[in-house]
């Protein structure tokens, strides 16, 4: 059977084992190997895309309930193009992720339109449109629960492929009434799988693309001051002004008898010494050091040296009665002068009465 007359099951098939490939490959993301498979997973893909819409797979009219377990699991084109686009290593990183926000979104939008998306998923999507500011501890909570919740979801994947004998979401042979629950329950827990991952790289290209235009738009600017600086530097050269390959004389006149410079020159004025004080600040800075000042001033004799301990009482011989009289007459006119005059006596408050 050639690759046109191939079934969608089989697209679909080839492109999802080749999707699966590159998730366990031990190949470097850049390398040619690596994305001659990411590319030829897109064509894939991107043909199996096209047959759901000529085949009007989906109805929006229809739930989930509506849709045969054998196509439900054609729902996750759109997620697998959105990831092999990230994974996609071009020139225009900007248009991959632009391409995979593009194919991501449309397959929460066929998630909410068959009533797939759990209301735990609507809740977090809403917080992702919104942007609603956080805590710490509350990002922190709810990350380690959507890793848990991960982690399970890949646990359950694993009893589904052993107990299916299958390695994709797809079931070779008829399936039983019994069988048939199973392998629905196993596709439906693969498009929440999908879900969850689609939220969280939607979180990431939120972030990138901003950052990615940025540069984009500097690199622009970057490229207009180039392309203005060689047009200057053709129209100096025109005007006979001098270059960088021009041999002066530093001694001789600056100008010819033409007006065209001999050698270069800088001219200042007042205008460019307040061009140059523009992002000063308002107050003077200092011009010297503290020690340099400390100095200066002691060289000028602005600071004394020495005075700075208290003189020491002169103590009384005990033997000198003239000398021990005259210190207690001092005391005693002292305590005589302390009662006459009482403490605050001569304040504005004490004199009012």
């Amino acid at each position: 059977m050639s690759g046109n007359d191939a079934s969608l099951a089989q697209v679909f098939q080839r492109a999802e084992t080749l999707f699966l490939d590159l998730q366990k490959s031990t190949l470097a993301s850049n390398s040619d190997e690596f994305q001659a498979k990411v590319n030829d997973s897109i064509r894939g893909f991107d043909r199996s895309a096209n047959m759901v819409r000529q085949l009007s797979l989906f109805s929006e009219n229809e739930f989930m309930e509506d849709i045969s377990t054998k196509d439900l699991r054609f729902l996750l084109t759109e997620y697998y193009l959105g990831e092999l686009f990230l994974k996609r290593v071009s020139k225009d990183r900007l248009a991959d992720l632009t391409k995979a926000k593009e194919h991501l979104d449309h397959f929460l939008l066929q998630c909410e339109t068959h009533d797939i998306l759990t209301a735990q998923d609507k809740k977090y999507l809403e917080q992702l449109t919104t942007n609603a500011p956080k805590d710490a501890a509350t990002r922190r909570g709810e990350k380690i629960a959507r890793f848990k919740r991960e982690k399970e979801m890949r646990n359950q994947i694993e009893e589904f492929h052993k107990v299916l004998g299958t390695t994709s979401s797809g079931y070779e042979g008829e399936l039983s009434s019994e069988l048939e629950d199973q392998y629905r329950d196993f596709v439906l827990l693969h498009l929440q799988y999908a879900i969850f991952q689609t939220m969280e790289q939607l979180v990431g290209i939120q972030q990138e693309i901003p950052m990615l235009k940025q540069m984009q738009e500097r690199k622009a600017a970057e490229g207009s001051n180039d392309s203005r600086t060689s047009s200057r530097s053709k129209d100096d050269a025109k005007d006979g002004r001098l270059d960088d390959s021009t041999v002066w004389n530093a001694t001789g006149p600056l100008m010819d008898p033409k007006g065209r410079p001999l050698r270069p020159f800088v001219i200042t004025n007042k205008r460019t010494e307040m061009m140059k004080g523009v992002f000063r600040p308002g107050h003077s800075l200092p011009t010297m050091t503290i020690e340099e000042y400390l100095d200066q001033e002691i060289e000028r004799g602005n600071f004394l040296s020495g005075g700075t301990e208290e003189p020491k009482k002169k103590e009384i011989d005990d033997n000198d009665e003239n000398a021990l009289d005259a210190e207690t007459i001092k005391a005693r006119n002292w305590d005589n002068f302390k009662d006459d005059n009482p403490k605050g006596w001569g304040n504005k408050g004490g004199n009012i009465g």
